[in-house]
C-alpha cells in the first residue's frame, strides 16, 4: 500500500479537535519545520513560507495512506485542479524522513497575526487553559 509522509501542524496535531481523522496512521516524528511563518486564523492556523530560514513551525510526521492524503485534501479545502481556488495547497517538501507534504494556505492573510512561537498545540492548550480560569 502506497504511503505519504505529511507534516501537521495545527488542529491535526494530537490531542486538537480534527486529529482523529489522522490517529490511526503512524506517527513517524516531531520537530521543527524552518522556512514557514505560522499565522492564527481564528479556529486554525494557516502557514506561508518564507523562502529563507526565517520563521519556524512546530509540526508532527505522519505517514498516511492515499486514502487519508485524499481526506486530509478535502479537510484543507485543496482541490489539484483548481488550485488558485483551493484554502490551501499542497506542496512537497524534503523531511528527515524523505520526501513529504505540507499544507500552505492559500488565501490572504488579511490582518492575521503572526505567531512567532509557531506552535498551535501550545497555544491551543494556552489559550484553553485562559478561557477556563476567566470563566471560573
Amino acid at each position: 500500500m502506497p504511503t505519504n509522509i505529511v507534516a501537521v501542524y495545527g488542529t491535526l496535531r494530537e490531542g486538537l479537535n480534527n486529529h482523529t481523522l489522522i490517529s490511526e496512521c503512524k506517527r513517524i516524528g516531531l520537530g521543527w519545520l524552518t522556512g514557514f511563518r505560522m499565522h492564527n486564523l481564528g479556529d486554525y492556523p494557516g502557514i506561508v513560507s518564507t523562502h529563507d530560514d526565517g520563521g519556524r513551525i512546530r509540526v508532527e510526521w505522519y505517514d498516511v495512506s492515499d486514502e487519508i492524503l485524499e481526506e486530509l485534501d478535502r479537510l484543507e479545502g485543496y482541490d489539484p485542479n483548481a488550485v488558485d481556488a483551493s484554502m490551501y495547497i499542497r506542496k512537497r517538501i524534503f523531511s528527515p524522513y524523505g520526501r513529504g507534504w505540507i499544507y500552505l494556505y492559500n488565501k490572504s492573510l488579511d490582518n492575521a497575526p503572526y505567531m512567532e512561537a509557531g506552535d498551535w498545540e501550545r497555544f491551543s492548550r494556552t489559550t484553553m487553559a485562559h478561557q477556563s480560569a476567566q470563566s471560573a
